[in-house]
């Protein structure tokens, strides 16, 4: 029987890809989809967050953000986020703060065998995560404990990192600590955008974040992070002049066009 899963995301290039993986597996039964409308803070009107960053991180940055998420949506409309739930009868829920009554109320009537979180911008707490059957589960592309926080491949990039990978691990309480399910090693392409990296990074999340749930019970612990590891925050503009990629317009253009 497929296992009933909610989508937890952010309305982007990544939760595409995310959920065409999903729709495509027979394993699977998408029964609904939180989509994060926050910038930066749950209560933070959203131009005030918007000046925020550009003053913390710079036009740049924030356009590269921009570029991941509204400006996909202009040019893939088919494939935005509402759209395709709207096609298909999936219900979505639009919320600055799914831990709200109104985030916990949405899940519930879902009924879900699982939440599965991927370019979500909000921690879950309780009691959220413990309410589907068999728990929360989060795609993060990186290798855990390595690289937790905002925007990884950012970070390992600015670092000169050249191996990073993806994460599927369980949620708890605080971010990007619960215990791993799945993690895949990939070489770091610093000669590529951030947007085709993060989208081949994505792809591989979704395909092992299948497999996850695929195998996954009630007594699926999951393996334990080994290691302090490392957090990072929104750059400040200093580092976001340093990274390359944040702008490939041409590579941008062809990861959008990609179906």
């Amino acid at each position: 029987m497929a296992r009933r899963v909610v989508l937890c995301t952010h309305s982007s290039l990544y939760s595409s890809r995310v959920l065409e993986a999903l729709l495509a597996s027979p394993g699977v039964q998408v029964v609904g989809i939180v989509n994060s409308t926050r910038v930066l803070t749950a209560r933070g009107p959203v131009l005030r967050d918007i000046g925020r960053l550009l003053r913390r991180s710079g036009l740049r940055y924030a356009l590269h953000l921009w570029l991941a998420t509204s400006a996909f949506e202009l040019l893939a409309p088919r494939r935005r986020l509402h759209a395709r739930a709207r096609a298909l009868g999936i219900p979505v829920l639009d919320t600055a703060d799914i831990n709200a009554s109104e985030g916990i109320a949405f899940v519930r009537a879902r009924a879900p065998d699982l939440c599965l979180s991927a370019y979500f911008n909000q921690i879950v707490r309780e009691p959220l995560l413990s309410l589907p059957r068999l728990g929360c589960i989060n795609i993060h592309p990186s290798l855990l404990p390595r690289n937790r926080g905002v925007d990884p491949l950012f970070h390992a990039r600015l670092r000169g990192e050249v191996n990073g990978g993806v994460t599927v691990h369980r949620l708890d309480a605080e971010l990007d600590t619960g215990p791993l399910l799945r993690q895949q090693a990939c070489a770091l392409d610093h000669g590529e955008s951030l947007m085709a990296g993060y989208d081949r990074l994505f792809r591989t999340g979704a395909a092992l974040a299948l497999e996850a749930i695929a195998g996954l019970e009630d007594d699926s612990a999951g393996s334990p992070q080994q290691g302090a590891g490392n957090y990072d925050g929104w750059p400040d503009r200093q580092a976001a002049a340093q990274v390359r990629g944040l702008l490939g317009l041409e590579d941008y253009l062809r990861v959008v066009r990609r179906p």
